[in-house]
């Protein structure tokens, strides 16, 4: 396990999300689904409520597409595909076909 860990391309926890972006993302690369309101676990679950909806994590974009590092609207937790910016194609896109999924 600590060799799949350190392997910053390796999905550790199966969520779709390489190790190297959770830790950009600030989410846990250890565990694929919060546990309680305050645990980051799945980068998607923006509110760590174990579901992806429109209203609890799609809506964190409003005002904020366009954003990059230093911009008062720029969450790096929001930027999913790790390239300094948030766009509709490269981050809302990534909720496409996703709304309605849960973990457990």
């Amino acid at each position: 396990m600590l060799a799949t860990y350190n392997n910053l391309t390796s999905d550790t926890d199966g969520d779709g999300f390489q190790r190297a972006g959770e830790l950009y993302l600030g989410t846990d690369a250890l565990d694929a689904c919060p546990d309680d309101p305050t645990d980051a676990a799945w980068p998607l679950d923006i509110n760590n409520d174990t579901s992806i909806t429109v209203t609890g994590d799609v809506f964190d974009y409003r005002g904020r597409v366009g954003a990059t590092p230093g911009d008062a609207n720029w969450s790096q937790r929001l930027d999913l595909d790790e390239d300094g910016s948030i766009t509709v194609a490269g981050d809302v896109f990534l909720y496409r076909g996703r709304i309605g999924e849960s973990c457990t």
